[in-house]
């Protein structure tokens, strides 16, 4: 399964998940083969992207730093614990430390050193949690940090997003800049609200709860709240690894490709974001994701089956004239004149 923009698609493809209305209905269904008609109707309706079935997946190996079944389990388990919360409730956010310390463990048992694919998809609050979690204990680790150093951090990152709850301004897939003056007012007020709602909780360590009140600042002194140049290393690495997620999944932003957040992060190494973070997330993250198709510059057409120990270096099936995959494979490295030459829908 793979997120497409309804623009670059050509009829044909199957709906991997319903396409659903803002008002929850269901406009289209799920395995519904979508013709050229369907296309222009999604347009019409202002839908930008869709979830089709990736047909090259019983080829494909991505490499994720959890199991999927893992990964679900802890974005249920923190579903359940944030949707329970009632803002200032004292304690009733507590469970979230062990669960912490328990991915943690998890996480360091995973391959530091491994190149990992990343899914481009619709923003999910908790999703997006557990994402950055990952994603931060990962680079803390490729770091050398020790581990109650991970701790700390995994639990401001379970935390950082808590205010989007206290607020009603839609958030997703929205260039929040652009939006009107009154709720980008409300909109920036969710790191103060988290910061305040957990202020007197003895249970959460003074850099936690910084990384939730400054998790949108930047090292130049121009995100927000208050505009702070940070110091401490949990607040470095989340800001990176939230705004790199953010920006995947349309969480806070508009959502871009895997390859324009991660360019944008590296135009932004040392004046936004902390110049060794960025090095190591772009050394961490695939570039090109399993089941993006791409033009080699060969002139073959092919799909990205799996990963190798470089991360702008997969491996890449060749497909036919009718887009079938063929047996040929290339691993594509820096001693090799063949190169990825760009993405093709």
């Amino acid at each position: 399964m793979k997120i497409r923009l309804v623009g670059t698609l050509k009829g044909g493809e199957k709906l991997a998940e319903p396409v659903i209305t803002e008002e929850k209905e269901i406009l289209i269904p799920k395995g519904m083969v979508l013709k050229p008609e369907y296309l222009d109707l999604l347009s019409f309706l202002g839908i930008e992207a869709v979830c089709v079935e990736d047909p090259y997946e019983k080829w494909e190996t991505p490499h994720w730093i959890l199991g999927k079944d893992k990964t679900e389990k802890y974005i249920s388990q923190v579903k359940k614990i944030l949707e329970k919360h009632i803002y200032m409730e004292k304690n009733s956010l507590k469970k979230l430390k062990p669960l912490s310390e328990e991915m943690v463990e998890e996480l360091l048992q995973a391959d530091e050193k491994m190149v990992i694919d990343v899914e481009e998809r619709d923003g999910n609050l908790y999703e997006h949690t557990i994402m950055v979690t990952m994603l931060s204990v990962m680079i803390a680790r490729r770091l050398k940090m020790p581990k109650e150093f991970l701790k700390e951090l995994a639990l401001g990152c379970l935390l950082h997003d808590l205010g989007l709850r206290y607020i009603t301004v839609p958030y997703i897939n929205l260039d929040m800049q652009n939006r009107p003056a009154s709720e980008l007012f409300e909109y920036k007020k969710h790191t103060v609200q988290a910061y305040s709602a957990l202020e007197g909780e003895d249970w959460i360590g003074s850099n936690a709860k910084k990384m939730i009140l400054s998790h949108h600042e930047r090292k130049d002194g121009s995100g927000f709240p208050l505009r702070q140049k940070n110091r401490e290393m949990e607040c470095k690495i989340i800001q990176a690894c939230d705004a790199f997620d953010c920006a995947i999944c349309g969480m806070e932003c508009k959502r871009v490709r895997i390859q324009q957040a991660l360019e944008h992060l590296m135009e932004s190494a040392g004046v936004l974001f902390e110049q060794k973070i960025i090095k190591e997330l772009v050394n961490f993250v695939g570039r090109y994701p399993v089941g993006q198709k791409v033009r080699l510059t060969s002139g073959e057409l092919g799909v990205v089956v799996s990963q190798t120990d470089n991360s702008i270096y997969p491996v890449v099936g060749v497909l036919d004239d009718g887009g079938q995959l063929t047996d040929k494979r290339y691993k594509l490295s820096k001693k090799e004149k063949l190169s990825i030459l760009q993405l093709e829908d």
